[in-house]
């Protein structure tokens, strides 16, 4: 009987082990992410999180990868107590490549403001963390393209 209670043990716990982590220990990593890179803030708070999957078919020839991403907007007051608002993109695999070369968070910083005409969006100025990033990961129907970038002076 003993042995019956041990072996079923084992086998729900390799069953665990073997289903991709929950949504809620996908959002709270990127949680515990946002606030490891915002040390000095104060009152942080999370809203619109959302969690993207892209289908990476084609482009490994090893393995079909899918890459998932939870992509949110973070609320928190700096070092001299003003309030900011910004955006994170975290990558939810520990095993994705793609961590060895950025890491798994890409946190915006709302004052590198500095436009890159993105050709492809009709010539709309966008910050290189909308450029390189959000526009690109976390753009679906309920949260189009964002195009913020200030135009270079002497594109005036």
């Amino acid at each position: 009987m003993k042995r019956q209670i041990v072996t079923s043990l084992y086998v729900g716990l390799a069953l665990l082990g073997s289903y991709p982590p929950s949504a809620s220990a996908k959002y709270g990593a990127a949680e515990t992410a946002v606030k490891s890179a915002l040390a000095s803030a104060r009152d942080i708070r999370f809203d619109d999180e959302y969690e993207m999957t892209h289908d990476l078919h084609g482009t490994d020839p090893v393995r079909n990868l899918k890459r998932t991403f939870i992509c949110g907007h973070v609320a928190y007051k700096n070092a001299e107590g003003k309030g900011v608002r910004a955006r994170f993109i975290y990558v939810t695999d520990s095993n994705d490549p793609l961590l060895a070369e950025y890491g798994p968070l890409a946190l915006e910083k709302p004052e590198l403001d500095y436009g890159i005409l993105d050709e492809s969006n009709g010539g709309r100025y966008a910050t290189a963390f909308e450029f390189s990033g959000w526009n690109k990961t976390c753009a679906n129907a309920q949260h189009p393209k964002t195009f913020s970038g200030v135009a270079p002076k002497s594109d005036n």
